[in-house]
């Protein structure tokens, strides 16, 4: 087996990568760098998950390595570096989920009773029925559509009238309800 310590980084790279000997010397000369960074971090996360993300990143700058732009060293640290921040925020965002989630827990129930669910029907019919006894067919199904979440056009389309139509009959019918929900109006 070749003495791998006397190489320098670039000699170990452009040796081979995919040699064993090379790959576990970069990775031993750079261990502390790893552990270094992710001890910058470890308030943060998992001090551990830190560590596996930055030896992940280590072996991603030997992969990824271009003797032509610059030392080794440097891209290594910028490599671990970056892949331990990215461990943070992902352990920073979870935690901000789990408070969240925790959070969202306490919240108090705020489902109607069954008399609210009853009252609620009941003004929903009373709604219908006033925009069936007092609106014209056109305002009327102009809301209906407003209401299921329809454009202009497509209500211009389904009606078969132009968008102006639409647009007149909408403002018509907003009024009428308006005046009639104001008490200016006293429906049938």
């Amino acid at each position: 087996m070749a003495d791998f310590s006397k190489l320098s980084d670039g000699e170990l790279i452009c040796l081979n990568r995919s040699e064993s000997g090379c790959v576990a010397e970069l990775i031993s000369r750079y261990m502390k760098l790893v552990f270094s960074i992710a001890g910058k971090y470890s308030d943060t996360a998992d001090y551990e998950e830190l560590v596996s993300d930055g030896m992940s990143g280590l072996l991603s700058a030997v992969r990824n390595y271009d003797v032509n732009k610059g030392e080794f060293s440097a891209f290594a640290a910028v490599c671990v570096e970056n892949k331990i921040k990215n461990a943070v925020r992902r352990c920073v965002n979870r935690s901000k989920r789990l408070a969240d989630e925790e959070e969202l827990s306490y919240v108090a129930d705020v489902s109607p009773s069954p008399e609210e669910r009853i009252i609620a029907k009941e003004n929903n019919e009373k709604v219908l029925r006033v925009i069936e006894n007092e609106l014209s067919e056109l305002e009327a199904n102009c809301i209906k559509g407003i209401i299921m979440g329809l454009s202009y056009a497509e209500l211009s389309k389904r009606l078969g009238v132009d968008r102006k139509s639409v647009d007149n009959a909408l403002f018509r019918a907003r009024n009428k309800l308006r005046r009639i929900y104001n008490g200016q109006i006293c429906p049938e």
